[in-house]
């Protein structure tokens, strides 16, 4: 059955003159879940999720839904289908996403199966110019945790994890001759260029050994340039955070870099990567770390498009658990959510903490309450409007659903003091 969502009436605090604009926000309905968010260049907020099907699915198919909010409107878009498929792969941690391009059209990107009982799956992605009304024929795009990233002229950045063996490469004929030379069967970062048309431009090997299943981050700079964050791997499992900046223009990529020498050892993957978020040239990075048993969520935030970095701050409340994400302001500050624990069993609550421009810090604020459970996911966030910031999550039970608020930027002031 089509989920037609049940519209939640919240006030989006904007101060405007004192008015309090009201946005009807979708609350899609049970067996809906791994929501995620995006902010176009034009203001409008993109929301997708997974649940079930329209009316006319075969059985066993589920969808993944498209839902947008454009800049200054009071009601969603009715949500859409971008692919709908027994083969859904709907992972609670490696879930789909959209990134609107530098033409404006709209690129996804999701998971399937390659039969219904198949235990391994790969990425998918397609595009739409319409809006998100149709979307091309899907195409296969790598193979998991993948992240997207706008260039110029409509191309798009593809960054993804993927085993080191020559045949899980397709395409170009140096991947897998380096495949070969890497570390002993472990995952890569690989980059690829998509242009307008779905066509390859190219392929690259951005790191060689990496942690085998946490996200990656990969955000468009001012210049044109991508910052990728993702989590590292040394062959002793120091498992620490690590950036590179990727130039397009030139086909080249910096050295990758810590950052921060956290020195966490690891033998397995934390399912816990970096979330960066830029506008123009001012970005900012957080990142989640249990070195010497010690749980910790830091940030840098850079004023000059990654060229330098800020020294790191700690964010967290002392019992993080990651899941975090990062959205920039207009103003350059930044505000980071993540999950940190509660006092029972598998309580946990939804932060959100401010930084700004010179290194000062919010109080942190509760969003919501929440679950440590998997299918509670990983939050996400979208500035909405110039003093909002909308987060997404699912609420855990019988029926997962997903959730969304507002977070008015009044309550994120400068009070607190770095630690």
């Amino acid at each position: 059955m089509k989920p037609t969502p049940r519209l939640l009436a919240l006030a989006l605090t904007l101060l405007t003159g004192g008015a309090h604009d009201a946005a009807t926000l979708p609350e899609p309905g049970p067996g809906t879940h791994c929501a995620n968010l995006a902010s176009a260049p034009d203001g409008t907020v993109h929301l997708t999720y997974y649940g079930p099907p329209p009316e006319s699915a075969v059985v066993g198919a589920r969808s993944l839904w498209l839902t947008s909010l454009t800049a200054g409107a009071t009601e969603w878009t009715p949500p859409r289908p971008i692919v709908t498929t027994p083969l859904l792969q709907e992972n609670w941690a490696d879930f789909a996403s959209v990134v609107a391009g530098t033409d404006g059209a709209l690129t996804a990107q999701w998971f399937q199966r390659e039969a219904p009982d198949a235990r391994g799956y790969a990425g998918w992605y397609s595009r739409s110019e319409d809006g998100g009304r149709s979307w091309r024929t899907p195409a296969r795009l790598g193979h998991e945790f993948v992240a997207l990233a706008p260039l110029a002229a409509g191309d798009t950045l593809a960054v993804w994890l993927e085993g080191a063996h020559p045949h899980h490469v397709g395409g170009t004929g140096h991947l897998a001759a380096a495949a070969k030379a890497t570390h002993g069967g472990g995952m890569r970062l690989l980059g690829r260029i998509l242009a307008p048309d779905g066509t390859v431009r190219r392929d690259w090997i951005l790191d060689p050994m990496v942690c085998d299943c946490c996200q990656n981050t990969a955000v468009t700079l001012g210049d044109g340039r991508v910052f990728v964050a993702y989590r590292g791997r040394t062959r002793g499992e120091i498992r620490d955070n690590r950036y590179l900046v990727f130039d397009p223009a030139t086909a080249a990529s910096s050295r990758s870099a810590l950052l921060r020498e956290d020195g966490w050892v690891i033998p397995a993957c934390p399912v816990n990567g970096p979330a960066a978020d830029a506008l123009g040239e001012a970005l900012t990075v957080a990142w989640f770390t249990a070195a010497g048993g010690q749980p910790r969520i830091h940030a840098r935030h850079s004023a000059d498009g990654a060229r330098t970095l800020g020294e790191p701050q700690g964010i967290d409340l002392g019992q993080p658990m990651g899941r975090l994400d990062t959205v920039m302001l207009r103003d350059g500050s930044a505000v980071v959510t993540w999950l940190e624990a509660g006092g029972g069993v598998s309580e946990a609550g939804i932060y959100a903490r401010r930084i700004f421009p010179g290194g000062g810090l919010s109080a942190p604020s509760l969003v919501a309450a929440s679950s440590s459970a998997r299918s509670s996911g990983f939050p996400r966030t979208a500035r909405h409007g110039p003093e909002a910031v909308l987060v997404v999550w699912t609420q855990t039970g019988e029926a997962p659903r997903v959730r969304l608020t507002s977070i008015p930027l009044t309550t994120l002031g400068r009070v607190a003091s770095e630690r």
